[in-house]
């Protein structure tokens, strides 16, 4: 989609009318401009571009901006082909499952099932101020039918909603798009904010396995700018033990033994890439990098989009 169509989806979403996904009329209609080949104005743009034409030995590359985006791409592409309910791919049926998963994050859904399992009213109270219940409704709905979120039922009790490992996993897509906005930032594009860095910490951290040896507490801190030029550090304070997380809380401690601290694009691009090391960490250094480690690997490890030549990426 262009870039102010999905903007203006984004709009609609938080004003409680989510766009509908395409059908299968408009499935059938894209089918059939495929099938019936370029048209009029089709050919007048190649006519138009052939006139611009290049000297056949001129070599063509991407721009540092343009192998972003392609990896912005290939971390989308990632995600998709892990969907539970069989590999999805870009196009019209990866949208069924982007989109929610978009609206859901932009209106803060997302941001709400980090934490933990909410009921339906539990979440339309958390999000009163931002959707409407019909809304929250309708992408509550979204995200448990692709995938993202599952009901859970208790004895008698209306069900709980959580997210799915899968829909933890949505993090490593937006943390690439935050790095490509980090990196070439739009007038109209908010930096990240303390519920936003919450947010991601909660969603990546039960996915994670840390070296069985690594054992501690460390304060994982985003630095992001505050009112009247004031510093705030948002994040987690995580408890590492056997393996895995034990536990994790926004509640930054204070005076931590370990840390790892740095700005929203420090922490892109050192869990996207640790080689890059752009984060100031203290105490048992040990822990902070096991920390980062894990956090790579599951979001963007061995089976993520890696360059393999300039320009390109699988």
């Amino acid at each position: 989609m262009e870039r102010e169509g999905l903007l203006a989806m984004l709009e609609a979403s938080l004003e409680g009318t989510p766009p509908p996904l395409p059908g299968e009329d408009e499935v059938a209609d894209y089918e059939e401009e495929l099938e019936a080949g370029p048209d009029e104005d089709d050919l007048e743009r190649e006519r138009a571009l052939a006139e611009h034409d290049t000297d056949l030995d001129t070599q063509m590359q991407l721009t540092g901006k343009g192998e972003e985006m392609l990896f912005v791409s290939g971390t989308i592409e990632r995600w998709l082909s892990r969907c539970p309910q069989g590999p999805l791919a870009l196009g019209l049926a990866g949208a069924r499952a982007l989109a929610p998963m978009v609206l859901s994050w932009s209106a803060t859904l997302t941001h709400a099932l980090a934490h933990g399992s909410l009921s339906l009213a539990e979440l339309e109270q958390t999000l009163a101020a931002v959707l409407e219940p019909e809304a929250v409704e309708q992408q509550l709905e979204s995200l448990v039918n692709s995938g993202q979120a599952e009901a859970l039922y208790g004895s008698g009790r209306a069900p709980s909603y959580a997210l799915t490992d899968w829909g933890r996993e949505a993090i490593s897509p937006i943390v690439a798009a935050v790095r490509y906005e980090q990196r070439y930032p739009e007038d109209d594009v908010l930096d990240p904010d303390v519920f936003d860095v919450e947010a991601a910490f909660q969603m990546a951290l039960p996915l994670i396995d840390v070296p069985s040896d690594v054992r501690g507490t460390v304060r994982a801190g985003v630095r992001l700018p505050g009112a009247e030029g004031e510093e705030l550090v948002a994040g987690s304070t995580v408890e590492v033990a056997d393996g895995r997380v034990a536990a994790s809380s926004p509640l930054l401690d204070r005076v931590p033994e370990t840390w790892v601290t740095g700005d929203p694009l420090d922490w892109c691009e050192t869990v996207i890439d640790p080689r890059e090391a752009k984060l100031d960490t203290g105490g048992d250094i040990g822990l902070a990098q096991g920390l980062i480690e894990a956090l790579h690997e599951r979001l963007f490890g061995d089976s993520g989009p890696t360059r393999t030549m300039p320009g390109r990426y699988s």
